[in-house]
């Protein structure tokens, strides 16, 4: 059996990935006083999804990027749903190519990842001018996506180093004394 300190510690160590999603959520929509910079905010909260619905798909489900997306969406003034959808669409295709990509190295995880964005920016451009019934600024959408795919190395080193981390300390939680 095991004790309710060593319990809680599970359960923190299983929410961390979703808690840090939210974090990145949280500082995407969050004003940004610096002069246009608030247009093109790399997607940071795809980076986490990305990275631990590949790697350790148990720590990102599904409802969690639903309620993601219901929250994002509620915030930023987008037609309700859209963003849930697109993120829970994000994650299955994810889910679909895992056994391909999983063992590859860290370019191939990159270059899926911005293929997999690409994808995402083009089916939210798509929702958007159907709701909006106008074209969106694909420059913009250039931009944020070449941001995000350019940020991804250095949040996949911390995510590698954290998931590292959380794997010993379950073994020793589990199995160590």
């Amino acid at each position: 059996m095991i004790p309710v300190g060593r319990r809680l510690e599970l359960i923190i160590l299983a929410s961390t990935p979703s808690l840090i999603t939210a974090a990145l959520a949280i500082f995407y929509l969050s004003s940004k006083h610096l002069s246009g910079l608030g247009q093109f905010m790399p997607a940071l909260p795809l980076i986490p999804v990305f990275y631990w619905g590949l790697s350790h798909s148990r720590d990102m489900p599904y409802w969690f990027v639903f309620a993601l997306g219901l929250v994002m969406d509620a915030v930023m003034g987008m037609p309700m749903g859209l963003s849930s959808l697109l993120y829970m669409i994000f994650l299955k295709l994810l889910h679909m190519q895992r056994r391909f990509i999983q063992k590859e190295g860290f370019i191939i995880k990159w270059g899926y990842f911005g293929a997999l964005l690409a994808v995402f920016n083009v089916l939210d451009a798509v929702g958007l001018a159907f709701f909006n019934t106008g074209p969106m600024d694909i420059g913009m959408a250039f931009l944020q996506w070449l941001l995000t795919v350019c940020c991804y190395p250095f949040f996949h080193k911390l995510f590698d180093a954290l998931a590292e981390h959380i794997q010993s300390r379950r073994w020793h939680i589990l199995h160590g004394s």
